[in-house]
């Protein structure tokens, strides 16, 4: 199977903190089940990146013939801006919307979509049917941590996000102001999750480099986790 994989840090694989990878993380993986992968995403890269990066990298190989794209999905606030009447739109209009325009895109080149909760989690897998694209695993953390990927609460925002960050959003009524501050909680919580599990967000010391680095991103161990999720799930 050809594989394209898109997104941000979280699909990169396993990073050294310098200018390699330690590990290549699920592209390993999926190189040592005989499949054909390149990965396209980018450290910081956007929702928005994803969707600008989709259709370049696609018509540009399309001699590659790829079977099926995996896209990891980051934080929405990456994409805010001040159009965005309030935070729970932005957690759902902007989200749907990223879903909708990579639907246009998997229509145009005919490669099915399947999205993976990295960064950030995806919204259920009934709405992504609903959007017309797969749900390959809804949250990578929660997959890691308590052995599912289904999430009843998703974590889609401010992972990243610090309280210094400048934030162009619209509070408008007091129920804006409540979820808002839940979502912040909810991200802190997720960052600091990640941190009470190094096994699988602190990546492996690298020998060659004697490299590591704070325990917020996925490490081998994780992107083992989640090729056996894929492969169980028969979608690679």
């Amino acid at each position: 199977m050809n594989i394209a994989i898109f997104g941000d840090s979280f699909a990169n694989g396993e990073s050294d903190m310098k200018r390699h990878n330690a590990h290549l993380g699920l592209t390993q993986y999926l190189m040592d089940d005989g499949h054909f992968v390149v990965n396209f995403s980018r450290q910081g890269n956007t929702n928005q990146g994803v969707i600008d990066d989709y259709p370049f990298h696609l018509r540009q190989n399309e001699h590659l013939k790829f079977d099926i794209a995996l896209v990891f999905q980051t934080e929405a606030c990456r994409d805010s801006s001040s159009e965005t009447t309030s935070i729970r739109e932005m957690e759902t209009v902007v989200i749907k919307e990223f879903y909708s325009d990579l639907k246009k895109s998997q229509d145009i080149y005919n490669i099915p979509i399947y999205l993976i909760g990295g960064t950030a989690d995806t919204l259920s897998p009934d709405v992504i049917k609903e959007c017309g694209l797969k749900c390959a695993c809804q949250s990578l953390v929660n997959l890691c941590v308590n052995g599912d990927h289904l999430i009843e609460e998703p974590t889609t925002n401010f992972v990243f996000y610090g309280k210094d960050d400048s934030l162009d959003i619209n509070l408008i009524t007091a129920d804006d102001k409540e979820y808002f501050l839940k979502s912040i909680e909810m991200g802190d919580d997720r960052y600091k999750l990640m941190g009470d599990n190094p096994e699988y967000f602190a990546p492996m010391e690298n020998f060659t480099r004697g490299a590591k680095h704070e325990n917020n991103h996925p490490n081998r161990y994780a992107y083992k986790k989640l090729f056996d999720h894929l492969k169980s799930e028969g979608i690679v």
